[in-house]
């Protein structure tokens, strides 16, 4: 956005078949024309960072010049999506275009510009969750708590957001054999500049009890998970160490005395190790970097949890809490309670296995 903004004018929307969230990244193969033509355009313009928007869309492409699915408010369009940016790509031989893409922050259509083929474009405003944007509310004279929380919030994207190459990411030299870690990790050699915008910070805020109880019950599912597949102990939690890198220095409370991630932080932490299933890059610790915000760590966790219980789990009937539902919600407190709400599911499922073994 320009600054004193929070809207992004004639952002290209890219709708598809699922919904992306704030601090994944990924692969595209981009091989349908209008889309391949989209993505062209936006490489070639003359800004930066590359961004285009992310849209859910039942039926992707089929359904993309379906007036049930025009962008407006009262259809069956999805209105919330999430900014995305280009980290790199390759154009193959085919005419096909491979992309790095990586999702920065949650936004809104305020108005379409074109609904139909070849490509949407529209007016979008940047979402953060309230509880960053409140934490910007210094008082009446002190200007818009939104446009403040966006402002920071950009500011942090270079530290919250470490870039990833085709070459980092290629298997074999091979361009087509492309994979990259699902979460994105922090960039351990950006600094945060002295001159961002920071909010205040209430330690006993409920968010970040709410934070902690998410911790404590998914290091007890963790347990759970390892007693069942690996009883023995023999290889490391199965958790993504960009998640384990949120974990709070400072907890709302001290951490329980058999609460095994903070030693498994801990230990990643001095020893300096390489992380990410595919591209590697060193294991970072948000809380490290002064000027980093608890609210942004808090938030990113909300987004982040799904990798994980989605990958333990699939429930029969996740009504009002697809990642849909996760990305529209606009408290990260809220988020917090229905990842807490299925890990507790999880926990009691896993239990029945192991009563019943």
């Amino acid at each position: 956005p320009e600054r004193g903004s929070t809207i992004i004018k004639d952002l290209p929307l890219w709708r598809v078949q699922w919904t992306e969230l704030p601090g994944f990244q990924n692969v595209l193969n981009v091989h349908v024309a209008h889309y391949t033509n989209m993505f062209q355009k936006v490489l070639f313009s003359d800004t930066n960072p590359k961004y285009f928007g992310h849209i859910y869309l039942p039926g992707g492409s089929d359904n993309l010049d379906n007036p049930e699915y025009k962008l407006e408010e009262g259809t069956k369009a999805s209105m919330v999506g999430v900014l995305m940016q280009i980290a790199d790509y390759k154009q193959l031989n085919d005419g096909r275009l491979v992309l790095i893409v990586q999702a920065v922050e949650k936004f809104r259509i305020v108005e379409a510009q074109r609904h139909h083929s070849p490509y949407a474009i529209a007016t979008v405003e940047i979402l953060p969750d309230e509880e960053f944007m409140d934490s910007f509310d210094y008082g009446p004279a002190d200007g818009d708590t939104h446009v403040k929380a966006v402002e920071s919030a950009f500011q942090l994207h270079p530290y919250e957001v470490r870039p990833v190459t085709i070459a980092d990411c290629a298997m074999e030299g091979e361009t087509q054999g492309i994979s990259v870690s699902p979460l994105s990790n922090f960039d351990a050699e950006y600094k945060i500049p002295e001159t961002i915008i920071k909010g205040n910070i209430d330690a006993h805020d409920t968010i970040f009890e709410t934070e902690q109880k998410v911790w404590i019950k998914l290091d007890v599912m963790l347990n759970l998970v390892q007693q069942l597949v690996d009883p023995n102990n023999e290889h490391a939690p199965p958790i993504p160490t960009q998640l384990v890198g949120l974990l709070p220095l400072k907890p709302y409370k001290p951490w329980p005395e058999n609460f095994a991630l903070a030693k498994y932080a801990t230990k990643l932490d001095i020893e300096k190790v390489l992380v990410g299933t595919f591209s590697k890059s060193p294991f970072v610790r948000v809380d490290n970097i002064e000027g980093y915000s608890p609210y942004r760590r808090a938030q990113r966790l909300s987004f982040m949890i799904p990798v994980l219980t989605d990958s333990v789990i699939a429930l029969a009937n996740e009504e009002g809490n697809t990642r849909q539902d996760l990305l529209e919600m606009e408290s990260t407190e809220e988020r917090l309670d229905a990842a807490l709400q299925k890990l507790e599911f999880i926990c009691n499922a896993i239990l029945e296995l192991l009563q019943n073994k």
